[in-house]
């Protein structure tokens, strides 16, 4: 939690700020027009005067120019510089993961919402060194600050994003697969898409009594019983569509292939009773 907290303001507050606002970090890579531009912003802008829009202009002047992974590989080149102004290595490491991972409008928005550019400035002047106001900032920030801060930084990163949609798909075509796998078996469809429902009629489908998921009542033993349960399901369901004990071992170890093939196969229907 505290590392992630890092990320989000020594990645833009702290670093963006000192590399516009004192001038004592030069950016000594092979990007000369990030450079120049860098150094301008040093020169021509009082700290009392800058504003979030002049930190959200430098990132979008930059990202003009510039990937969040080359700016990433900025931020990881001057780590020196920017040690020598108070941030330790590994928040920096952090931070240049964060930007290497998130967007560029989850970036801003974070930027504009999240970050409180006056107390930040207030405490450079004041002779705060990075890791000092990183710190300060913590203590004064509230649980429920820090936890909408998490969730918005975890749902901005570009892998969670990835896997997100992919467990969405998933999901939503695991519904389609019940829906027909439920009609074939003379059951309503639209059972599917309600919670408690989409699994009583599967124990149903499955030739098994709804009532076996009261082993949810009971701690411990009742879960490892549902465990064992949830197993012979696959084998129960395959039987129930005609299939054999292999195909009941491929429902349990690649459901959303066999279910498939269950689903879409019109050759394998439910046996009659």
């Amino acid at each position: 939690m505290k590392l992630l907290k890092k990320w989000l303001i020594i990645a833009f507050a702290v670093s963006i700020l000192i590399f516009v606002i004192n001038g004592q970090v030069q950016a000594k890579t092979s990007k000369e027009l990030l450079e120049e531009q860098l150094e301008y912003y040093a020169r021509n802008i009082d700290i009392n005067d800058i504003s979030k829009e002049d930190i959200l202009k430098v990132y979008d002047e930059i990202t003009k120019q510039y990937s969040n992974e080359e700016i990433a590989n900025i931020i990881e080149e001057n780590s020196e510089q920017l040690q020598e102004q108070g941030i330790n290595k590994e928040a920096i490491s952090a931070g240049a993961n964060f930007v290497r991972t998130t967007d560029e409008d989850s970036i801003r928005d974070i930027i504009e919402n999240d970050i409180d550019i006056e107390d930040i400035k207030e405490k450079i002047n004041e002779g705060y060194t990075g890791n000092e106001i990183v710190t300060n900032v913590i203590s004064q920030t509230s649980n429920e600050k820090i936890f909408q801060i998490i969730i918005k930084v975890l749902l901005a990163n570009k892998i969670v994003k990835a896997v997100l949609t992919v467990f969405a798909i998933l999901f939503i075509y695991g519904t389609i697969l019940r829906w027909i796998i439920y009609t074939k078996a003379r059951k309503p469809g639209w059972a599917a898409i309600i919670p408690l429902y989409r699994q009583i009629v599967m124990y149903q489908v499955c030739g098994l009594s709804p009532f076996l998921m009261l082993f949810w009542l009971l701690p411990v033993l009742g879960w490892f019983a549902l465990i064992v349960i949830a197993i012979m399901k696959r084998f129960c369901l395959a039987k129930e569509f005609g299939r054999g004990a292999l195909f009941g071992f491929g429902l349990l170890f690649f459901p959303t292939i066999f279910q498939s093939i269950i689903a879409f196969n019109p050759n394998i229907q439910k046996i009659e009773e």
